[in-house]
């Protein structure tokens, strides 16, 4: 046992007296000399990091009860080290320890330095929080810190308060603390008295006899305001610097409280702590795999430490090849080891066991979710509750930085989600994992379904669907509402149809990419739009369901159409007609079919077939009393019918479909009509009707929120007026539409630089 011996070496072997942190140590290396094992025997054996392990016996880190529990396991020997650890708190005071590696935060640093430069030995007492999710770094930030700030107080005082720890009988009573932070004032143990109010009365008296003193006093990993309540002296010239995962409510109400938050580094401070890690020269031959490094631990300073010290621990192999092994394995499985003895899941866990039952419930369920960012009402469909019930428990999970606030709703920090999608898979949660995901799902499908409801409300293609019994859909007063949840929820509508698939709950997998269709014309997100599609369409062919295909079809072939991928969309058209061309009484959805189908011919320049497919559409919707359907074909039958030069049935058939817009009052129907009929009419010299319907189409368009539709309508009317000579005005409204469709579409919006071009030449000829 050579090696560990030599590791362990401090020489205090002549020393009469060994304090218990000392015996600890001494009894590690005892039982490893009976046993015969060599440190990475200990390691491989107590699942503990051999690097962590020389620095523990070293004295360099502290025992936790954790760490001897592992040991304890390992050497089969009870509970003997644990009690040992136990014990340590009544020994000599804990120092302020030495930081490590430390990089960035300088904005938190810059708002404690804030604090400092404003304290004097007679100003009021204050606190300062340092609060963040397990792992972000808060106790290195407060070592850092308060080692930086040694002139700027004449006393400084550490206590570790226990908050977060695997074995909650060890979180800190009130005594421990000020007992901890006597001893720190060198006051004996023989002069400490016993009970905690005489100990608050001794710190103040100690420090407010120093009354030309500034003291810093640092409260690490505190769990509530319970614990440290019951230490704050109050007195002046004196800064509490707290760390916790939780917000500490109530804190302002005694105490004037600064909260600090701690959140994941930047991504420059997590290359750069990486990088004093594993070496600045190693860093460099390998940026992109060091950024990988970076990205598979989420930023948090804890796995960042611990993924540096395993690569800096194994210069052999490539930082790209650990990069992979991350990846491959699992992240949290990767980063079960630190300089703590504590790994990233195991931190996480302590956190999840310092909850409440009904919490930590809801923070597995929300595992479950598939997508970036969840709202109450999914929340709430995942547990089982009302949204009133659970708006609280999502609010202490938030003080607890178990999940974020995020764009009007909530996310997990990425290793956080990791740790609740591994919980709620364990077998334990086999029925409670599967009716809630089933809830949520049919939460999903049913907010979808009002939301479309709303945003079109006057349209016939609406069908009806039953209350849930088991959930609280979202409700909406008007098309604004619905169309900002469905922008907010557009990310999850992928991710929770792919959901519904995987637990094969066809309809629901077809039906939520189905229903967002209005929205999907609105907004054209055509990469959700297709991805989602694909999934319905999938859905209804492992149902059998013809009637289901099609229409997932028909909605797909719109979404390549309009990405200009005629192929594929005919290709989905003419299977769709398969499927229902023959039903008798006519499946209105046929309309559809062949109207995509004319509109693709009439693109490739085939306008007589235009003209026929799109007629076909014409009579299937007459036929199937599909009202929308035959609006929207008389729309692009009008469009075709200009093309053909044929004047009277153009104008007559965009007319016929503005009419019936404007008499059910679909306000984005006959936005679309107008756009059209503007072009049929300038194309036949009706000058003032085109500029009319253009203007108003424009209007239109603009107040439902479809930008690439108030883009078209501005191209026709700055046409218009660049026809009569107003060449300054057209070039105004033709920069305007292409300032709204050039993130959208990029054919679109070379067609308008290039009339803004025409226009300008023209004007300069003039």
């Amino acid at each position: 046992m050579t090696e560990i011996r030599e590791v362990a070496s401090t020489g205090n072997a002549a020393r009469p007296y060994l304090t218990l942190a000392e015996r600890f140590r001494a009894e590690v290396i005892s039982l490893c000399d009976q046993r015969g094992w060599a440190l990475r025997e200990l390691s491989r054996r107590a699942f503990l990091d051999v690097g962590f392990l020389s620095k523990l016996i070293r004295g360099l880190v502290p025992a936790t009860v954790d760490v001897a529990k592992a040991l304890d396991t390992a050497f089969g020997t009870g509970t003997s080290l644990q009690a040992l650890v136990a014990r340590i708190r009544s020994d000599l005071h804990p120092q302020l320890p030495v930081g490590g590696a430390f990089v960035g935060r300088e904005g938190q640093r810059a708002r404690l330095d804030g604090l400092v430069a404003q304290m004097a030995a007679n100003s009021p007492s204050e606190v300062a929080v340092l609060a963040g999710t397990a792992g972000a770094g808060k106790t290195s930030l407060a070592v850092h810190w308060a080692n930086s700030q040694k002139t700027a107080f004449d006393v400084i005082l550490w206590a570790d308060l226990y908050g977060f720890t695997g074995d909650q009988t060890q979180r800190a009573k009130a005594g421990d603390i000020l007992g901890d932070l006597l001893k720190g004032l060198n006051v004996p143990v023989g002069r400490i008295p016993v009970t905690d109010d005489e100990r608050l009365q001794s710190l103040r008296g100690h420090l407010n006899h120093a009354r030309a003193a500034r003291v810093l006093i640092v409260l690490d990993n505190a769990f509530d305001l319970a614990q440290v309540k019951p230490v704050l002296p109050g007195t002046p010239g004196t800064l509490v610097l707290i760390t916790s995962r939780t917000r500490i409510r109530g804190l302002a109400q005694v105490a004037r409280t600064t909260h600090v938050p701690v959140t994941s580094m930047t991504e420059t401070d997590s290359v750069d702590l990486i990088s004093s890690l594993i070496g600045r020269a190693r860093a460099a031959q390998e940026p992109d795999a060091v950024a990988r490094v970076v990205d598979l631990c989420a930023s948090l300073p804890l796995a960042l430490s611990i993924a540096g010290n395993l690569i800096a621990a194994d210069p052999a192999t490539s930082v790209l090849q650990h990069a992979e092994a991350l990846a491959d394995r699992g992240r949290l499985h990767m980063l079960d080891g630190d300089d703590t003895g504590i790994g990233v899941r195991a931190a996480i866990s302590w956190s999840i066991a310092s909850a409440r039952p009904d919490e930590t419930r809801l923070f597995c369920l929300l595992g479950i979710h598939p997508g970036p960012r969840f709202t109450s009402g999914a929340a709430a469909a995942l547990a089982g509750l009302t949204e009133t019930e659970t708006l609280p428990l999502l609010d202490r999970l938030v003080d607890a930085h178990l999940i974020q606030r995020h764009q009007g709703g909530y996310r997990f920090h990425d290793l956080l989600r990791d740790y609740a999608t591994e919980e709620i898979r364990d077998p334990r949660w086999e029925t409670e994992r599967r009716t809630a995901t089933e809830r949520l799902i049919r939460w999903y499908v049913h907010s979808s379904h009002a939301a479309n409801l709303a945003l079109t409300p006057l349209r016939d293609h609406h069908e009806p669907l039953a209350p849930p019994a088991d959930v609280q859909p979202a409700t909406f007063d008007n098309a604004s509402a619905a169309f900002a949840w469905c922008t907010a929820e557009l990310s999850n509508v992928t991710p929770v149809s792919q959901l519904a698939l995987e637990q094969r709950m066809w309809w629901a997998a077809w039906r939520l990419p189905t229903v967002f269709i209005d929205y999907y014309i609105f907004a054209r997100p055509l990469y959700v739009w297709t991805s989602s599609m694909e999934i319905a369409l999938i859905s209804a062919e492992n149902a059998g369901e013809d009637l289901w295909l099609a229409e997932a079809a028909d909605k797909l072939a719109a979404a390549f159409q309009r990405m200009r991928d005629y192929d594929r969309a005919d290709d989905l058209s003419r299977r769709a007609i398969a499927l229902t061309k023959d039903r008798i009484p006519v499946y209105p959805r046929l309309g559809w079919s062949y109207m995509n189908l004319g509109v693709n011919a009439h693109v490739r320049g085939d306008v007589a077939m235009a003209v026929d497919l799109i007629g076909q559409g014409v009579d299937a919707f007459v036929a199937g009393g599909s009202r929308i359907g035959e609006l929207a074909a008389r729309i692009e039958w009008g469009t075709a019918l200009c093309e053909a030069g044929d004047r009277d049935r153009a104008l007559q058939q965009g007319r016929l479909a503005l009419a019936g817009f404007r008499a059910n009052g679909d306000s984005h129907g006959l936005a679309s009509a107008l756009a059209p009929l503007a072009r049929t009419c300038r194309a036949f010299g009706e000058v003032d009707e085109a500029l009319a319907c253009s203007d108003e189409a424009a209007q239109r368009f603009h107040t439902v929120g479809d930008a690439w539709g108030e883009a078209d309508a501005l191209e026709i009317k700055g046409l218009v007026l660049a026809d009569r000579g107003h060449r300054a005005a057209a070039v105004d409204v033709l920069t305007a539409a292409l300032t709204l469709v050039e993130t959208l579409d990029e054919v679109k919006a070379d067609q308008l630089r290039r009339a803004i071009e025409a226009c300008d030449s023209a004007g300069s000829r003039t």
